[in-house]
Order: C-alpha cells, then sequence, then structure tokens
C-alpha cells in the first residue's frame, strides 16, 4: 500500500496559508512603519484648541472687533506671528 503525502500534503497547504496570509500583512506592516518614520509620525492628531483664541477669532470674523485690536490680543494669548 502506497503511503502517498498523506500529512506532508496537509502541512504543505497549512504552511502556503500562513505564507499568503503573513506576507501581504508583513509587507502593509512595513510600510506604515516606513510611513510614520518620514512623516515623523502616525498623521495629524487632535490638538486642543485655546477657547479664548477662538472667542477672539469669532469676534473678529463677526466684526465686533477691529484688526489691530484682534493682533493685540492675539500677541497678549502668546500668539506671536500664527494668527
Amino acid at each position: 500500500m502506497p503511503m502517498g503525502l498523506g500529512a506532508f500534503a496537509g502541512l504543505t497547504i497549512l504552511i502556503t496559508v500562513i505564507f499568503s496570509l503573513a506576507i501581504p500583512i508583513a509587507i502593509c506592516w512595513l510600510l506604515v512603519v516606513v510611513m510614520r518614520n518620514v512623516t515623523g509620525g502616525p498623521g495629524p492628531r487632535w490638538t486642543p484648541r485655546d477657547p479664548a483664541a477662538d472667542a477672539l477669532r469669532y469676534r473678529f470674523a463677526s466684526g465686533q472687533i477691529t484688526q489691530a485690536q484682534f493682533e493685540e490680543a492675539m500677541r497678549a494669548l502668546g500668539y506671536e506671528k500664527r494668527l
């Protein structure tokens, strides 16, 4: 009675399935790691907003304060040139 492949066929299929899943996952993981290193991080993150600066921006946009008043108040809050 010939032995055939039996257990080896099952093992071959299992290894094939593992590698066919592992290789694309490894490539995706590698791309994520490389992109994080190239861009300096995982991407834009939420930064807390300054409610006082938001109020000033709203008041300036609605015409309640002049540009000079807006710039002076923003400087007082610590925003030099990034208005």
